[in-house]
């Protein structure tokens, strides 16, 4: 792991100008193989981004409040300017309301936090690249949300719902260029989803990571 040093002297000289973007996030490797890959497409001298990977005796710990950790551990470790960004990115399928509000609130009492929760899951995200989920019979909309098992042998309804459209799907292994060829698709099917972005977090079959995706890509984006 570089040293605080280094990667302050990394920030000073390479990425001067640029706004920083740090990624934590509840996923071990799904969401850091997404990221890299929108990062590299988009590429931007501008937008820096960096992804936090837990250590080898925390490749478990995965609650919002451990992600939320990581996120403040970077902030008392490194200096932000004032358009540096930090974002969490969880999964609401197994996690208590309290639990999640919890973690919002010390989010929305920091200038540098943003959460980009995915309800029920971060393949939500992904396959909305592939589906419009607005198009859907209420009755799939609700096997989406709920997101069951058919048995303890088989993945969750989402993931198989994946693998069926791209074809093979593994969350420590995927094509993230595939999915990012319709970043576009996926940014408006999410907003067409987000009904009520007053909320902390969609309610019901949403994801917020559209936010994070459109700060990647340096857009313009209402949190």
């Amino acid at each position: 792991m570089r040293s605080r040093n280094s990667l302050m002297r990394e920030r000073q000289e390479a990425f001067r100008d640029a706004r920083l973007i740090v990624i934590a996030s509840e996923g071990k490797d799904t969401e850091r193989i997404y990221f890299k890959a929108l990062a590299k497409e988009y590429t931007n001298p501008r937008v820096h981004v960096h992804i936090l990977e837990r250590s080898e005796d925390e490749q478990n710990n995965s609650s919002p409040e451990h992600v939320l950790k990581q996120l403040n551990d970077y902030k008392e470790q490194y200096a932000l300017e004032a358009d540096d960004e930090l974002w969490l990115v969880v999964d609401k399928d197994r996690w208590t309301e309290s639990m999640l509000s919890r973690v919002a609130t010390e989010c929305s009492q920091n200038d540098y936090m943003h959460m980009a929760l995915s309800n029920p899951c971060i393949e939500l995200w992904l396959l909305l690249h592939l589906v419009d989920a607005t198009s859907l019979s209420p009755e799939e909309q609700q096997l989406w949300l709920e997101n069951r098992r058919n048995s303890r042998r088989t993945d969750p309804y989402l993931k198989m719902r994946l693998r069926q459209e791209m074809g093979s799907y593994h969350e420590a292994a995927y094509d993230a260029q595939m999915l990012i060829a319709h970043v576009e698709e996926a940014i408006e099917r999410a907003k067409a989803l987000d009904k009520n972005p007053a909320d902390r977090w969609p309610q019901t079959l949403g994801t917020r990571v559209y936010l994070l995706a459109e700060s990647v890509m340096n857009r313009k984006y209402e949190i």
